[in-house]
């Protein structure tokens, strides 16, 4: 299923959000405390085994939450796949293509809405439930003979159903066993049975909870098709040493797999790491006394590591090693692989760069809950991801991110214009804080956000002209630019070319470029020119604008390049002397009339 439509109400710092379209691979941007993280646990809350606590609930709204308030809502659009799971399994309802999922304050797990299509509430005694299974059994223990009837103990079938094959297999064979021995004399009340027990819609695949249609659909749809949202952020990391004896087997009943004496920020990427290496750690026990054993051992599990890592790593292959070292602990061990097979940079994990290690700790996590299944087509919040990445690698990641919203809904928080991949409305939302109310908002037309929370996007706007900067084809073929040292003198050049008296002279055949600031001149002029580009440079007639024009000579411009401003032989010291004060005064006047 994938999110089409959301609505967020009554929880932590947003009143009600509206309702927001999003697509596949959807950005949220805004400032620091403006509501981004918020947003993407709200969405948690439609998950079935998450609760809601109370100081998760909006106190400005407690006069509403007094009352039924739904706190999150979906819009989910069914696959064709999906779409036909329902059609076969219940073939007399209508076909459904969109439900709707929500919590509110008052229920204590999620519901489900299917819209306008007509599903029948009232008892189906024809439903290939658990329930009316119960029932077929019930009915026939009714028409046997009564010293067989009370032999039988039928506690199993009025409890909770069995949640497994197994258990179901366990608890059907059990009966069957106990009936066969009390029934041995009564061979024709043996062969009703049997056709009960072999019966092909009475095998726990096929059958359904719940005793009417719309019960049985909303159970099946919680059990086969209810989407996923998983929560990633930096927490998660891991590092290049980890230390076994954080880690103990507690044996208790129900419990199994690693637990943790502590808590601590890697234990999740920990324990999916030995996952996906294979590595059980009774097993490592066993080969610690055993130098070659245990060198063969984490062999086999780098390898399998290796292998399961690298279809999701952008870029060269690189090696995985887990070493054990003395004092119980296993180190992470990176190497780069070539092309020609050669290895080089080969060291612990915690010497790679911080951007490195968040790729790899998110690659593992992902890598690792994706082989179990548990992120099947599920709906990945990632708070602020690659946020230490350089920003050609933070570009790069759109890849891994295009890649997994194919398979997986993608929904990001991000402060960097280099991880806008798609200015869409539904693709790219604001989010703003009300500081007086501290109430979030999320604008679905961005461009009505405030100006300085819409930085990271205008930033990510101008990304045409940065790189038509670098591309060499573009500058051999461009117009000569004209580097101005301000906007205001860009805006001058424009004002003076409307009355050039001659006709011959034009500003159309150049491209005017203003440099943020004087000190930036230089290396934009720079940047332009090693590209391709016929770069000139208007400059004022200071002191600072002299050593600028020093440091372009430096690098390899002409004189004939670098352009003073002067009238009648004498230097000008900036732009704005071109101007006639009388005439500079009269347009302001003019302004102000």
């Amino acid at each position: 299923m994938r999110l089409r439509k959301f609505r967020v109400r009554a929880y932590r710092c947003i009143h009600d959000s509206g309702e927001i379209n999003v697509g596949d691979l959807a950005a949220f941007v805004g400032r620091n405390e403006s509501g981004k993280t918020t947003i993407l646990q709200a969405l948690t809350l439609l998950n079935r085994e998450e609760s809601v606590s109370e100081l998760d609930l909006c106190d400005e709204m407690s006069e509403d939450l007094k009352s039924e308030v739904t706190l999150a809502e979906g819009e989910f659009e069914l696959s064709a796949r999906e779409t036909m799971m329902i059609r076969e399994t219940f073939p007399a309802i209508p076909e459904i293509a969109r439900i709707r999922v929500y919590r509110t304050n008052r229920s204590d797990g999620v519901q489900y809405d299917f819209g306008d299509v007509a599903i029948s509430d009232t008892e189906n005694k024809s439903l290939n439930s658990w329930e009316n299974f119960v029932g077929k059994i019930s009915s026939f223990l009714d028409t046997i003979p009564n010293h067989i009837r009370i032999q039988l103990d039928t506690s199993a079938f009025s409890g909770e159903p069995p949640r497994t094959q197994a258990e179901f297999d366990a608890l059907m064979a059990e009966f069957s066993n106990r009936f066969h021995m009390l029934s041995s004399d009564e061979s024709r009340v043996i062969e009703e049975w049997d056709k009960i027990y072999a019966s092909p819609e009475n095998q726990f695949a096929s059958l359904l909870a719940g005793t009417s249609d719309l019960e049985a659909l909303k159970n099946f749809v919680a059990g086969e098709l209810h989407p996923r949202f998983v929560y990633f952020s930096d927490y998660k990391k891991i590092y290049g040493n980890i230390n076994l004896n954080e880690y103990t087997k507690v044996k208790e009943p129900g419990s199994s797999g690693i637990e943790y004496v502590e808590e601590f920020d890697k234990a999740e990427t920990v324990r999916n790491l030995f996952y996906l290496s294979e590595l059980d750690i009774d097993e490592l026990d066993g080969v610690r006394d055993s130098p070659s054993k245990m060198i063969k051992f984490l062999n086999a599990a780098s390898n399998r590591l290796t292998e399961r890592l690298n279809p999701a790593w952008r870029g060269d292959p690189i090696r995985v090693d887990l070493r054990y070292q003395p004092g119980n602990i296993i180190s992470v061990v990176i190497s780069d692989v070539h092309r020609d097979g050669t290895v080089t940079n080969t060291g612990l994990l915690n010497r790679r760069a911080e951007g490195f290690k968040w790729t790899f700790s998110f690659i593992v996590n992902f890598a690792a809950e994706t082989q179990r299944a548990e992120l099947k087509e599920a709906i990945l919040l990632l708070d602020e991801p690659a946020r230490n990445l350089h920003p050609t690698q933070q570009r790069g990641i759109s890849d891994l991110l295009k890649s997994l919203a194919g398979s997986n809904q993608v929904l990001y928080a991000t402060h960097s214009p280099f991880m806008i991949f798609d200015y869409t409305p539904g693709n790219l939302l604001v989010v703003e804080l009300d500081k007086r109310r501290h109430l979030s908002r999320i604008f679905y037309d961005y461009w009505n956000a405030d100006d300085k929370t819409l930085t990271p996007i205008l930033y990510g706007l101008s990304r045409g002209l940065v790189d038509s900067i670098v591309d060499r084809e573009i500058g051999t073929n461009s117009r000569p630019v004209i580097i101005v040292e301000t906007m205001s003198d860009c805006m001058y050049l424009n004002a003076f070319d409307k009355f050039l008296q001659d006709p011959n002279i034009s500003m159309n055949p150049l491209n005017v470029v203003a440099a943020f600031s004087k000190n930036s001149v230089m290396p934009l002029a720079v940047f332009y020119q090693n590209h391709g580009y016929r770069t000139f440079v208007l400059l004022d007639n200071t002191d600072e604008s002299r050593q600028i024009s020093s440091q372009l000579v430096a690098n390899k411009f002409s004189q004939v390049q670098m352009i003073f401003f002067e009238r009648d032989g004498g230097p000008l010291r900036s732009m704005e002397d071109y101007m006639a004060p009388e005439d500079y005064m009269h347009a302001v006047n003019q302004t102000y009339e």
